[in-house]
């Protein structure tokens, strides 16, 4: 082998071996770097959070990143997600370097925690591949932004930090006990409502919405006195917060509602004069006082005190003419003063009050109610001035519209009857009969009636059919009432041999029923 071929062989296999490394190069892959993430999510009461759903985005890369002044491109867009396990903690496996958005979501899908992290090489001061979210520390309500955490919110001292996690420890186990309280409210389970009640007073005394729903509950078992005492306890926690209320209107209205409670109370306790000083103060507390107006005139006329109850009744309506509540108490109170066409006036106006409930409320029970019974009142006012015929339309009317129809309906056959116009009493019976099957009075008129139109038949006394049921009828519903004496001798004269022609006994006239 000469020199040039061993030089030439040489240079070529030099050439061959450079060659090699270089497509070697070509096949290997880029060298990705990839990190471990781990962290913590602490609830508000600094317990673990199990079940929070963890996200990073990849938005940035860094490049040049030993540099003082890395470039960053943008990111793969890439999604890592994952779940906190019963401690709370989660682990992230694989996670590329770069820059990532992170969000963290509560189980209920609330955002607890947005920001920013470099994840990279641990030795690097500039990254963070832990991730402790500590909700006890932060106060309630705030969720603040931030690059690196969103709970860094300006530093906090020690006795600080402590508060912030006292309240935060508070107020979960106030929303556990609401959530509690509502299921036993559901299921009408008033002592385990009540027993919650007293620890979420316990936990927090400055709440006035406590006191106010445990004084409901025990005013609703007639519990009256613990109730009262509840409610005046809301009222004077309510007073005390009432110069930083963010609404002043409506925490004086809360206030009056429980003033009027706690008035309920003490009236349903017979303690008169003390349930309508309550009833005033709420008056002059709150920005609506018709309501505590209407019950001070309800319990003053309850009482005997009409004139009093007449001037509360007048400044209910002032203060909000479109409740016809306020017009039935007003009635009744003046038609006790003997102020009949007064009282019609009442009547009517709330009458109309109610029927303009009506037409924007088709489906208001009470409304329907209320204004079958005043229709009912307007009719006994008109029957005691003798304006029959007025008063029949009134019946009529009311019998279209009431909750029992069975009253006006009665009233009618009534009414008929006095006016000795038994064919038209006769239906107006039947149908108080069917609404009520056990209203005596009705069976009584309309046994009345047909044992009226009975003949003298062989001896016997023959009434038409029915007579005899409605005479057993009423003494089945009234067996000791005012007319058995004179059913019992009716069902006699039917039974008796007889050559004379009965005679109808004389009933006595009959005044409208008042319910």
């Amino acid at each position: 082998m000469t020199l040039e071929t061993w030089l030439w062989g040489l240079l070529l296999g030099a050439f061959m071996k450079s060659y090699g490394l270089i497509f070697l190069a070509l096949l290997l892959p880029m060298q990705r770097w990839y990190a471990t993430v781990t962290g913590t999510i602490l609830d508000r009461e600094g317990k673990p959070m199990a079940g929070a759903e963890i996200i990073y985005k990849h938005v940035g890369q860094v490049i040049d990143g030993m540099t003082d002044q890395p470039k960053i491109i943008d990111g793969t867009g890439r999604l890592y997600k994952i779940k906190t396990d019963k401690k709370g903690t989660f682990l992230l496996l694989g996670v590329d370097f770069g820059i990532y958005e992170i969000e963290v979501k509560a189980p209920d899908g609330s955002r607890i925690y947005t920001g920013k992290k470099r994840i990279g090489d641990n030795a690097d001061p500039n990254v963070s591949n832990v991730l402790n979210v500590d909700l006890s520390v932060v106060p309630a309500g705030a969720v603040a932004p931030g690059a690196e955490t969103n709970l860094a919110a300006g530093k906090k001292s020690k006795e600080q930090m402590e508060l912030i996690k006292t309240e935060n420890s508070n107020a979960g186990k106030i929303n556990r006990l609401i959530v509690q309280f509502h299921s036993a409210l559901e299921t009408q389970d008033w002592p385990t409502a009540t027993d919650l009640l007293q620890q979420l007073i316990a936990i927090d005394a400055n709440r006035w919405e406590f006191y106010q729903n445990l004084g409901t509950i025990q005013a609703n078992q007639r519990h009256y006195e613990e109730a009262a005492k509840n409610f005046a306890k809301g009222v004077e926690v309510a007073e005390k917060l009432l110069p930083a209320a963010t609404d002043p209107a409506e925490a004086r209205a809360s206030i009056g509602d429980m003033l009027i409670a706690e008035g309920d109370c003490y009236n349903r306790l017979g303690k008169m004069e003390e349930s309508v000083a309550l009833y005033d103060k709420a008056a002059a507390v709150t920005p609506h006082p018709g309501m505590a107006h209407y019950r001070a005139c309800n319990a003053l006329s309850n009482n005997g005190k009409t004139e009093a109850a007449i001037e509360k009744c007048n400044q209910a309506i002032a203060d909000d003419p479109t409740q016809w509540e306020f017009y039935q108490v007003l009635g009744g109170a003046l038609n006790t003063a003997n102020k009949p066409q007064d009282a019609l006036q009442a009547y009517e106006k709330g009458v109309a009050a109610a029927q303009k409930i009506l037409e924007a409320q088709p489906d208001s029970g009470r409304a329907k109610t209320g204004l079958g019974q005043m229709l009912n009142s307007e009719g006994n006012l008109l029957v005691s001035q003798k304006k029959f015929d007025e008063a029949i339309a009134v019946f009529t009317q009311a019998a279209e519209v009431a909750a029992y129809p069975a009253m006006p309906y009665f009233n009618l056959c009534a009414t008929y009857y006095n006016m000795k116009r038994g064919q038209d009493a006769l239906p107006a019976c039947e149908r108080a009969i069917s609404s009520d099957p056990s209203m005596s009075d009705a069976y009584y008129i309309k046994a009345s009636i047909l044992f009226g139109q009975g003949t003298l038949e062989h001896g016997k006394y023959v009434v038409p059919p029915g007579t005899s049921e409605s005479l057993n009828k009423y003494l089945e519903y009234a067996p000791f009432g005012q007319h058995a004496s004179a059913v019992r001798s009716m069902i006699d004269k039917l039974n008796e041999e007889i050559e004379l022609k009965a005679q109808t006994p004389t009933p006595t006239p009959y005044k409208p029923a008042r319910k």
